[in-house]
């Protein structure tokens, strides 16, 4: 589905977004003002503008010598992401229990149950999607709108990492940590639930830096000679 625009600077911003988030423009991909222009159809007035927003929420860098970059993530800022995810995740997962009737709780085995198929037809973007979507179920739950809406653009903004259920045994024991916290919610039991979610985070960390630390070396390893900044 098409989403509508209101300004020509909105589409730019959201199609450049969109396609960073999502790695069609990779890490360290240089850009021109004129390529985008071009690229999306309109002057590069409105290019200018949606790249610098861009630039204040750091998805690209402006350089002297490099000109304009997708930005690399860093394991500080994975670090400095995660804390506050797992800080206000488990917040509001704590907050959910209270608010939750049998059957959202029904919904989340449900949901669990979908992930398992993908795990074991080992369609890892689909996992990905129903593991975005178990979170996203219970935190809604929490009462909080004003919550709701910063972990939702943690969650936007950490779609930049690189995929990290990549393999079976990680999207194993994300499964199991997803029914845990099920259980949780099931029983009642608040702080468990809170401190569930927080380990979950704190191990999606770990695994994240993880991934960051591969896709630089790769990153580094293509880097033509003379293009070290």
């Amino acid at each position: 589905m098409t989403k509508p625009y209101k300004t020509k600077k909105e589409k730019v911003y959201y199609q450049l977004r969109e396609e960073i988030i999502q790695g069609e423009i990779p890490p360290g991909e240089r850009l021109t003002i004129a390529g985008i222009a071009e690229k999306c159809g309109v002057s590069e007035i409105p290019v200018r503008e949606a790249v610098q927003q861009l630039l204040q929420e750091s998805y690209l860098i402006s350089a002297p010598r490099a000109g304009l970059t997708v930005s690399v993530v860093s394991e500080e800022d994975v670090r400095k992401t995660f804390e506050l995810r797992a800080a206000l995740e488990s917040l509001a997962a704590r907050l959910s229990v209270r608010r939750m009737e049998e059957e959202q709780i029904f919904e989340l085995y449900k949901m669990i149950k979908d992930s398992r198929k993908y795990y074991e037809e080992l369609d890892y973007h689909a996992y990905w999607l129903c593991n975005q979507a178990f979170h996203r179920y219970i935190y809604q739950f929490c009462g909080n709108e004003r919550l709701l809406g910063i972990i939702d653009g943690l969650m936007q903004y950490s779609h930049r990492y690189p995929q990290y259920y990549t393999n079976a045994k990680q999207i194993s024991r994300s499964i199991d940590r997803h029914l845990e916290i099920a259980h949780a919610i099931s029983d009642r039991d608040e702080r468990l639930t809170e401190d569930l979610v927080r380990a979950h985070m704190v191990m999606g960390c770990k695994t994240v830096q993880e991934r960051v630390r591969e896709a630089r070396r790769k990153l580094m390893g293509e880097e033509a000679p003379g293009e070290k900044e």
